[in-house]
């Protein structure tokens, strides 16, 4: 890995040279002006209407206990009442064209596709809006649930049972064992600037190559560096990359929309299959419901027949018969 760190760039190659080194590239001008000013503004009244509902999710919070002491998230913790600072917004699908366009954007297809291939689909799909007054997150993979390679006679944590408190192992994996692939990768479109002041996204660059998870109790010893970009800018970073939403210490908000993606044999974050309105699929393109997951993968995904090709939010089912 070099030691110059990746700057904003429109060259795709120096991009997916970046993402495979350091784990994350940052490409400019990825969102035109007009675009930019109708997302943002999108997203605002959203948000906004959220709010006023009392549907906001909350978090960032200072001493806000979020999780449970076996790393379970605690339902009701997510709300201004108990603390909560930064605004989620989720399904972003449902909320607006200019969301589900990014979704389908030519640099998902380049840089995502660099490092999940070309079947990828949508993860989750929503908006992180870092107020004034949020804590930082603390560093980690988005690739917490994966297994760790082990050895054939070893005993190992039973996949159903992984939590995001990692284990020993995970955080001081047996280097000679390997290192899973990327089968998550995000992207960050940036609404506003990102500085280090108002929490841009911590990283430490190489980490994805490392194979292991970074220690929740203490990171103080962790190259972590904040990359500084205009809005407009795209972020792009491997699943693995140890990661987390920065601090913000400023006086303005902080506003990215954040769009994860996964391999077609994963689980997805959001259930998008369920989570979508129906009423939005006669206006939407194949590509977009692909990415969705509506598109069968290898008999994967599929509603009866293994050699269907697509399904739909409203299948036909065959119900018991005779």
């Amino acid at each position: 890995m070099s030691e110059s760190l990746p700057e904003p760039t429109t060259d795709l190659v120096r991009a997916k040279r970046d993402l495979s080194d350091h784990g994350y590239c940052l490409v400019a001008d990825a969102l035109e002006p007009v675009l930019l000013k109708e997302t943002a503004e999108r997203l605002a009244a959203q948000a906004r209407a959220e709010d006023g509902m009392g549907l906001s999710f909350r978090d960032g919070g200072v001493n806000q206990k979020v999780v449970d002491d076996y790393g379970n998230m605690l339902p009701d913790a997510f709300s201004s009442a108990r603390g909560g600072i930064n605004q989620r917004v989720w399904n972003l699908v449902n909320k607006g064209r200019c969301f589900r366009d990014l979704v389908i954007h030519p640099l998902v297809d380049e840089l995502v596709g660099h490092v999940l291939g070309d079947a990828f689909i949508l993860s989750n799909h929503s908006a992180n809006i870092a107020r004034p007054g949020g804590v930082r997150m603390g560093l980690h993979t988005d690739q917490w649930w994966m297994p760790q390679p082990v050895r054939a006679d070893a005993d190992y944590v039973r996949p159903a049972d992984l939590t995001r408190a990692p284990s020993d192992g995970f955080v001081h994996p047996e280097p000679s064992l390997g290192i899973a692939p990327p089968v998550v990768c995000n992207t960050m479109w940036m609404l506003s600037d990102f500085t280090a002041a108002n929490g841009a996204t911590e990283m430490v660059p190489g980490s994805h190559l490392s194979g292991a998870h970074p220690n929740p109790g203490d990171q103080s010893g962790y190259r972590i560096v904040q990359p500084e970009a205009p809005a407009g800018t795209l972020l792009v970073f491997d699943g693995r990359l140890w990661h987390g939403t920065g601090a913000n210490a400023a006086n303005s908000d902080r506003v990215g929309i954040l769009v994860t993606f996964c391999a077609p044999q994963f689980r997805q974050q959001e259930n998008q299959t369920l989570a979508v309105d129906p009423a939005l699929w006669d206006e939407m393109p194949e590509k977009l419901r692909a990415r969705l997951g509506f598109r069968v993968w290898n008999a994967y995904g599929r509603i009866e027949l293994p050699a269907e090709e697509w399904v739909s939010p409203t299948p036909e089912r065959i119900g018991e018969l005779g």
